[in-house]
């Protein structure tokens, strides 16, 4: 595969943890999919990684085959919720994502080392008043050396 892609596996394997059985307020990590947009009520509660373009540092090509890549990611979390408080629920996820990413050093692969993992934002998704599920993200950044030829 890629470094790409072994850090969305990575990634992934830490939503995963986010479970009301490992200490966590919420479930989403029993279900975690990677680029999925359309769910449907039987998917809650689960987790969603979305990959944004990434960005290199600078200009490489065959002299420098080398690039260091900010990678971003949006981790959604998707549960039901209480109809008149939606947003108490997507507090909830958003710590559980925080709690789950950032306890400790993110890796991937033969355990390699990460540059650096920045904390980019979050949001609680607008919805209809009344809906009973509510939508959370963390966006977070991941830096990582890429070798082109090799990526």
């Amino acid at each position: 595969m890629s470094i790409a892609n072994d850090i969305a596996l990575a990634v992934s394997a830490r939503l995963q943890t986010i479970t009301v059985a490992n200490g966590y307020a919420t479930d989403i990590g029993l279900k975690v999919m990677r680029g999925r947009k359309r769910l449907d009520p039987s998917q809650l509660p689960c987790a969603v990684l979305i990959e944004r373009d990434d960005k290199p540092d600078k200009q490489s090509g065959q002299r420098d085959p080398s690039a260091k890549i900010s990678q971003v990611y949006v981790l959604e979390g998707h549960a039901a919720c209480d109809a008149d408080n939606p947003n108490d629920m997507g507090h909830m996820i958003i710590a559980d994502i925080k709690k789950a990413i950032f306890a400790s050093k993110l890796t991937y692969g033969n355990n390699q080392q990460i540059y650096e993992v920045i904390y980019a934002g979050r949001t609680i998704a607008p919805r209809e008043d009344g809906m009973a599920v509510v939508s959370a993200a963390v966006e977070i950044s991941v830096d990582f050396v890429e070798r082109l030829a090799n990526p």
